[in-house]
């Protein structure tokens, strides 16, 4: 009997000594299996990352070989891009900001004055700040040829029949000024406006006329246009 014992004894410590080395080796495999696993994760997502890092490196290498292709068979066309984007860039840098009044172009006028003898114009050239109408008068009213009361009504600048011509409205004190001359005052008088006016603005022809009507005198009725007089 109690050599039975003994036996059930041995018997039951090793089975107690297998189980702890089973369980031992069980949860070293387990250890083992997920270490492992983790190294055939880590390898594997370094492995995506080389593998994606590739592609990306091919795409960006194949981009670039096509825009040098692109360069090569199109030089004029890259280097026309290119440099309207330094122009574009320059132009923005530089650029100003606009005049918003634009002064008149300063000129030269040619003032026709009738001489001391009554036989003709001396030709004065001066330069005026602005040539326009309005300046123009005011030289001859300067030049004695005109009274200060005498103003312009309306000036136009036109082309009539393949001519460049201009229209010039007076105000009626000016008929009034050369109706009181002489035949030959008021030749010269109006021959002074109308050459005065042509060889200033260049024109070929010029009409005048007093508050929008025909300028008529005693001696003459002024209608239409009128070229570059002379005096007979």
């Amino acid at each position: 009997m109690k050599h039975r014992k003994i036996c059930l004894a041995i018997l039951l410590g090793a089975v107690l000594i297998f189980g702890a080395a089973g369980c031992s080796n069980a949860k070293d495999t387990d250890a083992k299996t997920q270490t492992e696993a983790k190294e055939e994760q880590k390898d594997s997502g370094q492995e995506n990352k080389e593998t994606s890092d590739k592609e990306s490196k091919k795409e960006d290498t194949k981009t670039d070989k096509k825009e040098n292709t692109e360069a090569k068979e199109n030089p004029d066309e890259t280097a026309k891009k290119d440099t309207e984007k330094d122009a574009d860039k320059n132009s923005a840098d530089t650029q100003e900001p606009e005049e918003k009044n634009t002064p008149v172009q300063a000129g030269q006028a040619f003032i026709y004055v009738p001489d001391d003898n009554a036989e003709g114009w001396n030709v004065n050239q001066v330069e005026i700040a602005q040539v326009t109408a309005d300046a123009l008068i005011g030289q001859l009213v300067g030049a004695g040829v005109l009274t200060d009361s005498i103003t312009v009504q309306n000036f136009e600048e036109t082309e009539e029949e393949g001519q460049y011509v201009l229209k010039l409205d007076l105000s009626s004190n000016f008929k009034d000024s050369v109706r009181s001359m002489g035949t030959a005052g008021e030749i010269l008088t109006i021959g002074a406006v109308v050459n005065s006016f042509l060889d200033t603005f260049q024109a070929e022809a010029i009409q005048i006329t007093v508050d929008g009507g025909t300028l008529e005198t005693g001696h003459e009725v002024y209608e239409g246009y009128m070229t570059h007089m002379d005096y007979q």
